[in-house]
């Protein structure tokens, strides 16, 4: 008899409350304020597993299945563009980076159990926002790499929008250090902050790759979240506590070794990511590309529309 051991029991900030599939996400001012139940890993594929959620997306459609290439955890927090879409995301799978994180005991009296206990995390919805933008050029810089031509400064735009805004990261870790008396998991150290911002102002050497900056910024980001193995549920929950930042870091680290193939919509109005489902593939999904066909269609169609009203008006006059 073959014995299988489960080394993987999922990676969950929180467990939904009430029987839903999702978390409480309530904004308060500037901060969202997120709720769940402190995940005791007895569910296989829970809704809120993040890692679990990357890996059962197909990079495939079946015949006359809608698309769903929008829908991985990595590519719909870069597409997050709106505060409605980011608070989408943290109710689906927890907070980013959390600025306190609470347990508190349910409430016997309104039928709530004792156990597990409730986890509030409160999340700043402008480092949430900062977060997605560098994780969006994170990704585009992934991409590119792949892509057969790269584009220099496309990449140097992006590795702008990084080193702009992870110099919050060395008060987020102290911080997080604070609440926990240790040192968190991750660390961006000086050196490759310093790094990363020298390579956002300087110029292309000329004898070295084009894709070199790119491939040290992506280096030194991934590297600030060491792949980690852990002996049990607890501790491994304990590394996301204050938020999944490492997980989706995880996800982008196997997108940079081991591409699945995604690209940004040719839709001028869209520009979202998604993943390749077939060659030659353009668009990330049938509205798109419809919306772009109609458009290409008016712009010719109306230079002749265009051309034939100015002819009739100039017959007109005469």
């Amino acid at each position: 008899m073959k014995i299988v051991e489960r080394i993987y029991p999922g990676f969950q900030w929180a467990e939904p409350l009430k029987g839903s599939r999702e978390l409480e996400v309530e904004q308060v001012g500037s901060d969202l304020h997120i709720s769940g139940l402190v995940p005791r890993y007895q569910v296989q594929d829970a809704p809120t597993d993040l890692v679990r959620h990357f890996e059962k997306t197909p990079r495939s459609r079946p015949i006359g299945q809608q698309r769903v290439g929008k829908e991985p955890p990595d590519i719909r927090f870069a597409n997050a563009t709106s505060d409605d879409e980011l608070i989408s995301f943290v109710r689906r799978f927890g907070p980013v980076v959390a600025k306190v994180v609470q347990d508190a005991p349910l409430n016997p009296e309104l039928g709530e159990p004792g156990l597990p206990a409730r986890l509030i995390a409160h999340q700043d919805l402008e480092e949430l926002r900062s977060e997605q933008s560098i994780y969006r050029a994170a990704l585009g810089l992934v991409m590119q790499l792949n892509e057969k031509k790269f584009e220099y400064d496309v990449a140097q735009q992006r590795i702008k929008t990084i080193a702009a805004n992870i110099s919050e990261w060395p008060r987020q870790w102290e911080r997080e250090k604070s609440q926990r008396r240790a040192e968190p998991t991750w660390e961006l150290s000086a050196q490759s902050l310093k790094r990363i911002q020298q390579l956002s102002s300087g110029q292309h050497d000329q004898l070295l790759p084009a894709t070199f900056d790119a491939r040290i910024v992506l280096c030194e980001l991934l590297n600030s979240f060491r792949s980690m193995i852990f002996p049990n549920p607890l501790e491994m929950h304990s590394s996301i506590k204050f938020g999944i930042r490492p997980l989706l870091y995880s996800l982008l680290r196997r997108q940079f070794l081991y591409p699945r193939g995604f690209a940004v919509c040719a839709n001028t109005q869209c520009r979202n990511f998604f993943n390749i489902e077939r060659e030659g593939q353009q668009f990330c999904d049938e509205v798109c590309s419809l919306q772009h066909r109609q458009r290409v269609y008016w712009e010719r169609r109306g230079k002749k529309l265009r051309r034939a009203r100015i002819k009739a008006q100039a017959k007109a006059k005469e």
